[in-house]
């Protein structure tokens, strides 16, 4: 069978198979697993309904995942590439729905290869990444609901949006997008006047409501972790308000290029079909998939504050869609192919970027053993105390480090402040006492400031060379907190 069969027959089974081989092992060339997926993984043993930083949905996977694979970290990166393969499925069954040609509905996950957040920023797992799975599904399971107003595709698309804010609070923005859609079309006033539409909404209060409860119970804690990300420029200049959202649209363009070089390609021998708001699959295309990303961009405009590349993961997902919904004719079998080819070209280049990227990086982040420093700290511990390892204290980083690689498991005391980790008991905590990293002398006196007998810092020093030779130190401080 040739090339050309295969991909014709089977082009997005076969491309699903090559996306998930080549971009879960690619990293496994990183020494270091990235701080996000480590956090992830203890927020998944500890935080029931809710973290310091995000709610709590994103730990479950990652700590159900690491027990899989028998406590090996590295299987972290698999879990990246089931979000995004999940997240291909229900784009394509999306796709299905909305656009006119079943080879468009291929194309339009496919040349998601070329936008950055599916390839070269795939691999960490975090929240993003988990993002890339349920907003299509959100997306999915609510345009189902919408056409067809059945009670079983309303219960679904409730319990895909109620875990998208349960993931990401950002998730608010999508679910923005479809009240309006309820709102402003004939089809979605049409289920406003039904009963399912409300049960589905009672289903999402009911999915959420046990993390609002423990966000009320821990004074909303999550709003200290935003403020510390919002950024005071706008007191000193006023052009940040046009600046920071010309910023962040730029990236956007920038990291989807691949996507859209791969669209303009294919439209090449296509004609084009111009949206018509009164058509209820271009309205759910403006405000599912185009929304999110102006409310964004006014948020930016009227705060001042700089908006974060990293925030546009999910705000893409339908990019594909979107610029395939304009082709008036079916796509030429040879241009079909070609398209194809083009992808895998994409997935090659955009994989030896990543590959060069970690192997030119002299990065403590990138090279550290985590297994060798946390064995090396657990002993300075037990040669100090005499005692197991229950807690770590201080930098995100380090702490997690050694939450998951050390043999002893300690709890991660976040910033050196039991208020800030609510999950752990200040009593114990305090009895037990434990190792403290910073990254700077002045942090460690402030995550040390709670305690009461902390010995002096002691350094120390990270130091990696890359490939080339390029040699890169980098100083970070540990004491221990001897127990009360």
């Amino acid at each position: 069978m040739s090339i050309k069969s295969i991909l014709k027959q089977h082009p997005l089974v076969i491309f699903s198979f090559i996306h998930i081989c080549v971009w879960s092992f690619l990293p496994l060339l990183r020494t270091g697993v990235p701080m996000d997926s480590l956090e992830a993984i203890w927020w998944g043993k500890y935080c029931i309904w809710g973290t310091n930083k995000h709610p709590p949905l994103s730990g479950f996977p990652a700590y159900g995942i690491y027990l899989l694979f028998g406590g090996n970290i590295k299987a972290i990166y698999f879990l990246s590439q089931i979000c995004i393969l999940v997240g291909f499925l229900y784009l394509y069954k999306l796709a299905l729905k909305i656009l006119k040609f079943p080879k468009a509905a291929v194309l339009s996950v496919m040349i998601l290869e070329g936008c950055v957040f599916y390839g070269y920023c795939a691999p960490e797992y975090n929240v993003n990444v988990l993002s890339l799975a349920i907003w299509p599904m959100s997306a999915y399971y609510f345009y189902q609901a919408v056409t067809e107003n059945k009670l079983k595709w309303w219960i679904l698309a409730a319990i895909a949006c109620g875990l998208n804010i349960l993931n990401k609070y950002t998730g608010g923005l999508q679910l923005l997008g479809f009240a309006l859609i309820m709102v402003l079309t004939k089809e979605g006033r049409q289920c406003l006047k039904s009963y399912k539409a409300y049960i589905g909404l009672a289903f999402f209060i009911i999915i959420l409501s046990p993390h609002i409860y423990w966000l009320y119970k821990h004074d909303f804690m999550v709003f200290e972790y935003f403020s510390g990300r919002s950024g005071n420029d706008i007191l000193r200049s006023y052009t940040n308000h046009i600046v920071y959202p010309s910023k962040f649209l730029a990236s956007l363009i920038f990291y989807s290029l691949g996507s859209i070089l791969l669209f303009a390609n294919t439209l090449k021998g296509t004609s084009k079909h111009q949206f018509n708001m009164r058509k209820f699959e271009d309205i759910f295309l403006i405000y599912a998939g185009i929304f999110p990303i102006v409310v964004v961009l006014i948020c930016g405009i009227i705060s001042g504050n700089p908006i974060k590349s990293m925030w546009g993961f999910p705000l893409l997902y339908l990019l594909g869609v979107i610029m395939f919904s304009r082709l008036g004719e079916d796509i030429p079998e040879d241009l079909y192919i070609k398209t194809q080819k083009m992808v895998y070209v994409i997935m090659f280049l955009m994989g030896l970027a990543y590959s060069l990227s970690v192997l030119l990086s002299n990065s403590p982040k990138y090279n550290l053993n985590g297994e060798q420093f946390a064995k090396g700290f657990t002993q300075k511990w037990k040669q100090y105390s005499g005692t197991p390892l229950k807690y770590v204290f201080g930098d995100v980083w380090l702490s997690s480090v050694m939450a998951i690689e050390s043999t002893d498991k300690p709890a991660p005391v976040i910033f050196g402040k039991a208020y800030r980790n609510p999950w752990l008991k200040e009593e114990d905590i305090r009895r037990n006492g434990g190792i403290i990293f910073a990254e700077n002398l002045k942090e460690y006196k402030k995550y040390s400031a709670d305690y009461k007998k902390v010995t002096p810092p002691q350094v120390i020093k990270f130091k990696f060379s890359n490939i080339l030779g390029k040699k890169r130190e980098k100083r970070y401080y540990y004491g221990f907190i001897e127990g009360e």
